[in-house]
């Protein structure tokens, strides 16, 4: 895998590829030297590229659109940070960013903080989908999860603001918040809706109440929903701002780095990996662990949240964690570990990279190293609590 970063990072910066024809000749590259034949590099990776597209891509061109016809100005850093953190509570982190992306013109460090924020909220914060399905597999009471996961997203946030401020330079653009952003707000408060509506308990009804809080926040609704919006509270009909096309070389390459991950979970190696980790003797190491090597391997968050808690639940009493504390503290180094490491085979990589307006080697510096430290972080805090209660 490192080898296969290297080559996308070397194609796009030295010989001047696009990122997704580069992610492209990688793929055929890596699924030849993993002894995939020809037919599975494609199928594996064509499900991968229409799934991104599907989930995240229409977002890519809502939050793109919107910025062109009403939101021209970002957020200020203090809305950036609770911006990110309320998208964090729905949806996927990478279509949350993705409507995000006017929030972050022309302020790469708020940008990039705002990501950082959204990933670790995603992460650990249920109604969001990663944190209650590590709590749903986990058996662990969402409650006391919340207690948990709180104070670490907290710290793990302000770790990555600290990360991105060594990293990048503040700029005096200055931030402003107006109804405008109501064509943003709409989508993302559907989109936690829609995390709340899919819990298990179905706290807002079953059959078809929650058919409808799920199908009003699919990707399609949602960007028929941002662009109306957008252009009535315009107060202006422009045509010409909606027939650019800046978003396609970001649509793409989100499609590609979803096709990515798909033909580096073919082999089964993240699995295999991951099993090596599970030791009795690591106690909450161990969910993390497994849950950090599924993510790096194939770049999907709530897989590697349902693999490693599949993996570890079974394992929690010989970890000492068979208790409900014990059962939340292991939900939440799942979700820590789901953080590390975001680089060129997640979306969200390369929308934050846009965002931010990163070269790929630039972004696995400042992004990827983020992500790390905010898992290692959120992780420290999590051994520290288990010493408490």
């Amino acid at each position: 895998m490192p080898i296969a970063v290297a080559l996308i990072v070397l194609l796009v910066q030295r010989i001047r590829l696009p990122a997704f024809l580069a992610i492209m000749a990688t793929v055929v590259v890596y699924g030849i030297a993993a002894d995939m034949t020809f037919q599975s590099i494609g199928k594996a990776f064509g499900l991968g590229f229409t799934n991104a597209l599907e989930q995240v891509g229409l977002l890519v061109v809502a939050g793109a659109l919107a910025g062109a016809v009403l939101l021209r100005t970002p957020l200020g850093t203090g809305t950036s940070a609770v911006a990110g953190a309320l998208a964090g509570l729905g949806g996927s982190a990478a279509g949350g960013l993705a409507l995000l992306q006017p929030a972050g013109q022309d302020a790469p460090r708020r940008a990039l903080g705002m990501a950082l924020t959204l990933l670790a909220v995603a992460a650990l914060i249920a109604p969001s989908p990663l944190a209650v399905a590590a709590a749903s597999v986990m058996k662990a009471n969402l409650r006391t999860m919340l207690m948990v996961a709180v104070p670490v997203a907290i710290v793990a946030a302000a770790l990555g603001w600290w990360h991105v401020a060594r990293q990048e330079p503040a700029t005096q653009v200055p931030g402003k918040l107006d109804w405008g952003w109501l064509c943003i707000g709409i989508p993302i408060a559907l989109l936690i809706v829609q995390s709340i509506a899919q819990m298990p308990s179905e706290p807002l009804g079953k059959g078809g109440a929650r058919e409808f809080y799920t199908g009003i926040a699919k990707p399609l609704i949602l960007t028929a929903i941002a662009l109306t919006l957008a252009v009535v509270l315009a107060r202006r009909w422009e045509p010409s701002t909606l027939v650019g096309r800046s978003w396609a070389p970001l649509l793409l390459a989100v499609g590609a780095a979803g096709g990515l991950g798909r033909v580096y979970d073919e082999p089964g190696m993240a699995e295999l990996l991951a099993e090596y980790v599970l030791h009795p003797r690591y106690g909450v190491l161990t969910p993390f662990l497994a849950a950090a090597i599924v993510k790096t391997m194939q770049g999907n968050s709530l897989t590697a949240v349902l693999t490693a808690s599949g993996m570890v639940e079974p394992m929690l009493p010989a970890l000492g964690l068979d208790s409900a504390s014990g059962r939340a503290l292991a939900a939440a180094a799942v979700g820590a570990g789901s953080m590390a490491v975001c680089h060129v085979n997640d979306p969200f990589f390369w929308i934050a990279a846009s965002m931010g307006r990163l070269s790929p080697g630039r972004a696995l510096y400042v992004i990827s190293a983020g992500s790390a430290l905010m898992a290692v972080g959120a992780l420290v805090v999590i051994a520290a609590m288990r010493q408490f209660i």
